[in-house]
């Protein structure tokens, strides 16, 4: 888990907070959050959210935050369709963004446009069992990218849905992916994850 000093280069990630559950959601605009497309709906109906009802904590660290708003619009993929027990082709397309109702001050993250097998990358998220503080699981790998789905050597719990996959590009730290579901590949615990790189211009086409 990070420190407080730690933490400042990361404050543009924070929770997505909605009724009683939360996903982990980051900032690629002052006002703009990208996340799980599965997070915006509802785990027992499939309903989807209202916006006024998904709230985005950016730097949220036991109990306080450098940046509050509610969503004004939400955006899944236009491929998604929700799903308790999600397969290759639906984590492809479990991406979604968050508009704000308001300009957020931390400094938002860029995007890189490549993920490779074999590539080492970083997950910063909350987790059911560390919600109040985030946790940093770095030199994790790709193990196999298929199109827009990517499998990462990477150990994850519940609420770290919507996490960013993150690569070091020169020196600044850049959104590759965004964590979808966890399971088993090859005999070991994986993160499956929505590659930015083929998903996302179908996303903004439509935000």
């Amino acid at each position: 888990m990070l420190g407080a000093d730690e933490q400042a280069e990361w404050n543009g990630v924070g929770r997505l907070n909605f009724g009683g559950g939360f996903c982990t959601g980051a900032l690629i605009a002052p006002d703009l959050v990208i996340t799980a497309a599965h997070c915006l709906f509802a785990g027992r109906t499939g309903a989807a959210l209202l916006p006024e009802r998904v709230h985005f904590v950016a730097g949220y660290r036991l109990g306080e935050h450098k940046g509050h708003s509610t969503a004004a619009k939400l955006t899944p993929h236009p491929d998604y369709r929700f799903t308790r027990k999600p397969g290759g082709v639906d984590i492809a397309a479990d991406l979604a963004l968050a508009r704000l109702e308001t300009k957020l001050a931390p400094a938002p993250f860029g995007l890189a446009p490549a993920l490779e097998t074999g590539d080492e990358v970083t997950i910063l998220s909350y987790g059911r069992d560390r919600p109040e503080i985030p946790s940093l699981q770095s030199s994790c790998r790709v193990s196999v990218r298929r199109g827009a789905m990517a499998a990462l050597d990477c150990d994850v719990t519940y609420g770290v849905s919507g996490a960013p996959v993150f690569r070091r590009i020169g020196d600044e730290w850049r959104i590759v992916a965004i964590v979808s579901a966890m399971g088993d590949w090859g005999g070991r615990p994986h993160a499956f994850a929505a590659v930015l790189e083929d998903a996302l211009p179908a996303l903004l086409a439509v935000e």
